[in-house]
């Protein structure tokens, strides 16, 4: 088996890249890499959100005298 490649077709194919828009830029307004403290707020907001449905959902099943049963004090 031979590959043949189309030298020609793949340079005019590669001239035709456009580059990867940038969709999110880490850098903050001192040009530092924010990249690792956006992740630890977004993890904390997410923990965050999550624990506050868990305490919501917890008193609603509470207060739901079919489902008060499955909470257990």
């Amino acid at each position: 088996a031979e590959i043949v490649v189309d030298v020609a077709k793949v340079s005019a194919e590669t001239k035709a890249y456009q580059p990867i828009p940038i969709i999110a830029n880490f850098t903050n307004e001192n040009g530092s890499d924010s990249l690792r403290e956006t992740i630890e707020a977004n993890y904390r907001q997410v923990k965050q959100e999550v624990l506050s449905l868990v305490d919501s959902e917890t008193a609603r099943i509470k207060a739901d005298p079919t489902l008060s049963h499955l909470i257990k004090e």
